[in-house]
């Protein structure tokens, strides 16, 4: 009877065993050999990148293709809808990957404005110049810069909007 018993028993062990190991290579952890770069995180074998960060294992500045002179112009308030046209220039700084600087904005090289990066696609910005504030939001898509701004100069406030293209060859 003992021995009936230690087979019963050892048998009922082994099944479970083999239901343990079974259940647990069934489900393998996704994540196990992903390596999320700047602090991003691994969910379901997927990088969640951090703002400021893209690719698949985060390894890419999102501020990276901002980085072009774009061509184009804007339309204001102030001016009844008369386009403006200019260059602008996004420039890295060195120093923090999450910021850019405008070169040459509303037209003027004198202006500049430094540039938030909000998402993988846009940004915030404010800068100022001689009594000049201005602030607002840009966004990327393909190589198609789209900004909405305001401008407050002395007592006088008004809105525009600017769209440029890349001038980099080839495109993304």
């Amino acid at each position: 009877m003992k021995h009936i018993r230690f087979i019963l028993l050892s048998s009922f062990v082994m099944l479970a065993l083999i239901g343990v190991l079974s259940y647990t290579s069934c489900n393998k952890d996704k994540c196990h050999n992903v390596v999320c770069l700047h602090k991003g995180t691994c969910d379901g074998g997927i990088c969640q990148c951090p703002v400021g960060y893209e690719g698949l294992r985060c390894e890419t500045q999102s501020r990276d293709k901002f980085i072009f002179t774009y061509n184009g112009g804007d339309t204001c308030s102030n001016f009844l809808g008369h386009w403006h046209q200019y260059s602008i220039q996004l420039l890295a700084i060195a120093e923090n990957p999450f910021l850019f600087t405008m070169k040459n904005f509303i037209g003027n090289l004198q202006d500049s404005a430094i540039c938030t990066i909000r998402s993988t696609d846009s940004f915030t910005f404010i800068g100022a110049n001689n009594g000049v504030t201005y602030s607002g939001w840009g966004k990327l898509s393909n190589d198609s810069l789209w900004m909405t701004y305001a401008v407050e100069q002395d007592t006088i406030s008004y809105s525009c909007h600017y769209f440029g293209q890349s001038l980099r060859v080839g495109g993304h």
